[in-house]
């Protein structure tokens, strides 16, 4: 009979031992499962913000361009070869002063015919109706957008009508590629991948000659190609039912891209090797921090004066709404309805900060007496 007892004691033990191995190993991966979640969610934040950052240098170019009388001029005479030399000495001028690098501009008629483009006027005259189909819904709604649609490139898009008093004479492009953003993230030792759909291959005609794999094409020019090699092992079916991907050497974080439509027309990967995602892993607290900071950390933040969005909660929303108070009152109302969607996306106390951070912010001018 003791030796009965024995047997059970014993069986009970090892069971008990057993459940709580296994209890540890579960617990050990859930935390490591969150902490996953965790930097991939920190990931994905800063790279959205540095993309609206580029939406939104874009945005506020193109808005800018859509005001230059001697552009209207030269557009409104047909003088393509003026309109060039205007467009090549207004985007200069803008690159040495401001905050906007790396952009190219391209201004259209109101056919859509392109008119004068900033890095290569040799296309002046040639039609792009029935290669960007975003452009017919600026036709319709008469009012600026940014976006990333295919052309003969992928890029991002800033587009504005250009307008003679009410009638609308042409359209005013600023053009970035993901070059920009890929070197800034590459300092934070993130490595974006733009993969869009080949399918896509038929209008974006400039990228047939890109590395691709599985559905995919690569469209940033400036890709790390360790990288690249990594995600061709892994079977692109995984790429439509996951968030993140982990392979022996990278934690691989995706976003889906959509286009002005709303369509999916690809994925943005971010890439981290598995030794710098410790830095990524606690960034809760300070994220904000990471976010303000320039890069020169916020395209010099001093020389441009682009200090930080405030109350707001993007800088793309700040730059937007700030416009308006350039704008003259028949603009003003092609603007309003796009600041409208923008403003309905806050609450009442953050409205209220708003406003109370533009009066404070306010500079006031007068004869001290």
């Amino acid at each position: 009979m003791p030796k009965n007892y024995k047997v059970i004691f014993l069986s009970l033990f090892f069971i008990v031992f057993i459940i709580m191995i296994v209890a540890i190993l579960w617990v050990n991966q859930k935390v490591e499962n969150n902490k996953i979640d965790a930097i991939s969610d920190n990931v994905l934040t800063l790279f959205r913000h540095e993309l609206q950052i580029q939406k939104s240098n874009a945005l506020f170019l193109s808005v800018a361009l859509s005001e230059d009388k001697e552009l209207k001029d030269a557009l409104l005479a047909d003088d393509e070869e003026t309109g060039y030399r205007i467009l090549i000495d207004k985007l200069n001028k803008l690159k040495k002063y401001t905050f906007i690098k790396d952009v190219r501009t391209q201004l259209l008629t109101q056919e859509l015919d392109i008119f004068a483009r900033s890095w290569d006027n040799a296309y002046a005259g040639m039609p792009l109706e029935g290669l960007r189909e975003d452009l017919q819904l600026i036709k319709k709604v008469r009012q600026p957008k940014v976006s990333i649609d295919p052309g003969r490139l992928l890029t991002i898009k800033a587009t504005t009508p250009f307008k003679n008093a009410d009638k609308i004479i042409g359209f005013i492009e600023a053009i970035k590629t993901f070059d920009e953003i890929t070197s800034i993230l590459r300092k934070r030792d993130i490595e974006l991948s733009v993969l869009m759909y080949d399918e896509y291959l038929n209008v974006a005609t400039l990228m047939r000659e890109n590395a691709s794999f599985g559905s995919f094409v690569i469209s940033n020019r400036n890709y790390n190609h360790i990288v690249f090699k990594d995600l061709k092992e892994i079977n692109p079916t995984l790429f439509e039912r996951e968030n993140h991907l982990e392979t022996a050497k990278f934690l691989h974080v995706l976003d889906e891209m959509r286009d002005s439509a709303g369509d999916k027309i690809g994925y943005y990967v971010l890439s981290v090797p598995h030794d710098k995602l410790g830095q990524y892993e606690n960034m809760k607290e300070s994220i904000s921090f990471f976010l303000n900071l320039s890069k020169n950390d916020l395209y010099d933040v001093t020389q441009s004066n682009e200090r930080k969005h405030g109350a707001y909660k993007s800088l793309y929303d700040r730059s937007f709404i700030n416009l308006l108070g350039n704008l003259n009152p028949k603009e003003k109302e092609q603007f309003e309805e796009q600041a409208r969607s923008i403003l309905e996306n806050y609450n009442k106390e953050e409205l209220i900060n708003i406003i109370l951070n533009k009066q404070y912010q306010e500079v006031k001018k007068g004869e001290i007496r």
